[in-house]
Formats: C-alpha cells, structure tokens, sequence
C-alpha cells in the first residue's frame, strides 16, 4: 500500500465566491428581518404603556372619588395627582392637555354614547360610564352605575398611522 501523500497547504481552498455570496445573503435577510420587527417592537410597548397608564389614571380617578365623598377632581386635581401619586409612562407630565376629564353623566341625560378617541396622546375620563360592548372604543352610561369610570384613548394599529381606539374601565 502506498502511503498516503500530506495534503499541501497550497492545493487546499478555501470559500468560493459562491458561498461567500450564499452566505452574505443569509445574514442580509436576517438583517432585514430584524429591521422590520424593530418598529412593530416599538409601537406595541408604547401601546402597552398607554394601557398600563390609563388603567393607572382610572386606578386615580377611583381612588380619587373614594377620599371625596365621589366627587371627580378638577383637570387640575387629577394631574396634581397623577404627578404625585400616579405611575405613568407614557402621558408624562400628566397635564390636562394630554388627560381630560369629562363632566359626570347621570341618568337624566338618557342613554349617551361618548365618541371615540382618534389622538393617541390623549386619554378622556368619565365618570358614570362604562366601555359600550355594542360600539367598541367608545363608552356609553347605559347600564353604568354612578361609580363606574371610563377611559378612552387610542393605540396606534400599523405603521401606517391608522389609530384604533380602546376603551378600559373599571
């Protein structure tokens, strides 16, 4: 048997021009991949912190109307508040700009749908309403008690700018 020849650095190749493209390809998509879902990441945590922080300002507005015999607080009580007690993310600095606060419905008025919201910086209180099971992102005081809060704010949907608008209470 013949002995087997050492292979000669020289006679070894190394990657074609074929597999260096191959693979420069592969990471190419999985770039662009990465680069698609970063915006898509980014608007569902600011959607996520616009629930978080409504459910914080009703969690105020209740707290609120506990300690003031159900009384709702002024625009101007409420981000006092929020500024001193509140945990929020998204609406910072609570102003009455970005969180209104709605005159207190009562059964007087009838059955009243309150519109929905289209601006996702802004967050609208009420009082004696509840979220509308028939119409969703607005609210309406059918059925609500007087201690029923909602709020009505909008998330952004797509990349396009379109806004869908929610309604929380509780």
């Amino acid at each position: 048997m013949l002995p087997r020849k050492k292979s000669d650095a020289a006679t070894q190749g190394g990657f074609t021009v074929i597999e260096t493209l191959i693979v420069l390809a592969i990471a190419g998509l999985i770039l662009m991949i990465v680069f698609e879902a970063i915006p898509t990441l980014e608007r569902n945590s600011r959607n996520n912190q616009r629930r978080q922080d409504v459910q914080s300002i009703l969690a105020s507005v209740s707290r609120w109307e506990l300690n003031h015999s159900g009384d709702m607080p002024t625009p101007a009580e409420l981000t006092a508040f929020l500024a001193q007690y509140g945990k929020l993310t998204y609406y910072l600095p609570p102003t009455t700009t970005n969180i209104q606060i709605s005159t207190s419905l009562n059964e007087a008025d009838g059955v009243v749908t309150l519109p929905a919201v289209t601006n996702p910086d802004l967050v609208k209180v009420y009082n004696h309403a509840k979220c509308d099971a028939t119409n969703l992102g607005q609210a309406t005081n059918n059925g609500a008690s007087y201690s029923d809060v909602a709020g009505l704010y909008a998330i952004e949907a797509s990349n396009s700018g379109a806004v869908s608008s929610q309604c929380q209470q509780l």
